[in-house]
């Protein structure tokens, strides 16, 4: 294979997130790996928040193990998954001792990087998660883009430097998760980066309105080593380039896309196999109709949202409404956790045809400075609003392990409580379900065929283990 331009495939945890994504179980998960790994791609990148929570929530199934079910069909190809610095999957602040076991709980289970964010380019809430990685798993920070400073303002490229001095830093991606950027724009931040910092940029540009494969030519052409990209159908319901857009681009240049042709085709059409055509005829109509400012799950959401109230014409205003919402709060940027809360604060001053009469506690913490410094001014009404908020006492102050493991359910794996601490109530019942499913096998073990020794045994060697999965040959 001719070294060239690498590529991450992320059509799993596309596939495996609301609204268009079908709701795989982890077999489902294991089977599309299988086939994606023929395509060759430089890494899988498999888990995110979205991806994560709807693992509890819509499938009751826990994300470490649909991780595992995708690691066992891996191979040689790494699996990644991506992170806040500050919430990890979840929207609670945690310590830097809880991101540390949570990086040691996914290298245990066979992650081989971790890409990380901070929905305010804050270089600090990544220190912990990038010494948690260390020389087991590859850290990749991530400068998330947004329609606030403007494009060529050096606050990027500041922040991007940042990013840069964190540890055991090799690679940078920059994420344009709505089209913010032009190509030409793109194009000159990544120059301007890679010039900065001299390092790998990796790009991942899902765009509206068909902009996702132009955007990440030009970022190729301006320097870009690696792109994120979807396989087949999954492309389309997240608007991002196409692996076989990507291949074909680049076929007979002197950087052509790193991957098998024939694994692609293959996987392609497999991946055409697990999504409905309902689901993806409409995502068509939203990925392919205006560029619109916000990344397609939260457009589409938003959409959804005006339309039960009988609000669809003035969908459009919403999306208006979400990027002033953004920049009456300093600037924020649309990742994980704010990104759902924006665009749902947005919804509710049209709703309610009032604007900051109350404020989501995550975006209250925001615009009191909490979660880090703001690249702007906080509009005075959006101010008076966070302060008169009553944020939860979770909100309050990272928890610590120690606190996880005093407040956490009892005889409780580490991974399962780092889980717990993220998602609190939907971990608990998953926890609750696996201990009464593990209470009927050991009241009848008789009618599963297990011998009740046998089960006991192995009951006692997962509680002692501190893991919450072991495996029996």
């Amino acid at each position: 294979m001719t070294a060239g331009i690498a590529y991450v495939d992320t059509t799993l945890r596309d596939l495996a997130t609301p609204p268009w994504g079908t709701a795989m179980d982890a077999d489902d998960l294991s089977t599309a790996t299988a086939e994606l790994v023929t395509a060759r791609p430089a890494v899988l990148e498999v888990m995110d928040s979205r991806a994560a929570s709807t693992a509890l929530e819509v499938r009751g199934e826990s994300p470490w193990d649909r991780l595992r079910s995708v690691v066992r069909e891996s191979g040689d190809v790494p699996v990644g998954l991506i992170v806040s610095g500050r919430t990890l999957w979840g929207t609670r602040p945690l310590g830097a001792d809880v991101v540390a076991r949570f990086a040691e709980s996914a290298r245990t289970s066979g992650v081989a990087r971790i890409r990380g964010f901070d929905p305010l380019n804050n270089a600090d809430m990544l220190v912990a998660l990038a010494e948690g990685c260390g020389d087991g798993v590859e850290f990749v920070p991530t400068l998330i883009l947004g329609a606030a400073p403007a494009a060529g303002d050096p606050r990027w490229v500041d922040e991007a430097r940042a990013l840069a001095a964190l540890p055991g830093v090799t690679t940078l991606s920059l994420a344009d998760k709505a089209g913010h950027l032009s190509p030409g724009e793109l194009a000159a931040l990544v120059e301007a980066v890679r010039e900065a910092t001299g390092l790998r940029i990796e790009v991942q540009v899902p765009a509206p309105g068909g902009l996702a494969p132009l955007l990440a030519l030009a970022a190729v052409n301006a320097g870009a080593q690696a792109i994120q990209a979807s396989t087949g159908a999954a492309a389309v319901i997240a608007a991002r380039p196409s692996v076989e857009s990507m291949r074909a681009a680049h076929k007979g240049t002197a950087l052509p896309l790193d991957c098998d042709e024939d694994g692609v085709a293959h996987a392609s059409r497999a991946v055409g196999d697990l999504i409905p055509a309902e689901q993806l005829r409409r995502a068509t109509n939203a990925v392919y109709g205006s560029a619109v400012g916000l990344p397609p799950d939260l457009e589409a959401a938003v959409s959804w949202r005006m339309a039960r109230h009988g609000l669809e014409r003035i969908a459009g205003d919403a999306v208006a409404e979400s990027a002033r919402v953004a920049e009456d709060l300093g600037g924020l940027t649309l990742a994980h956790p704010l990104g759902e809360a924006i665009v749902s604060q947005a919804a509710q001053h049209l709703v309610e045809g009032e604007r900051w009469r109350e404020i989501d506690p995550i975006l209250a913490q925001a615009a009191l400075g909490h979660i880090g410094p703001l690249r702007g001014d906080v509009a005075p009404e959006a101010r008076a609003a966070a302060e008169a908020a009553s944020l939860p006492e979770e909100h309050a102050a990272p928890a610590n392990l120690a606190q996880v493991r005093a407040d956490g359910p009892e005889r409780t794996s580490e991974e399962d409580l780092v889980l717990w601490a993220q998602f609190g109530d939907l971990a608990e019942s998953l926890l609750r379900r696996r201990r009464s499913l593990g209470g009927e096998l050991l009241a009848a073990p008789e009618e599963a065929g297990i011998s009740r020794d046998l089960l006991e045994t192995l009951v006692d060697v997962v509680e002692r283990s501190g893991e919450a999965e072991v495996s029996v040959e």
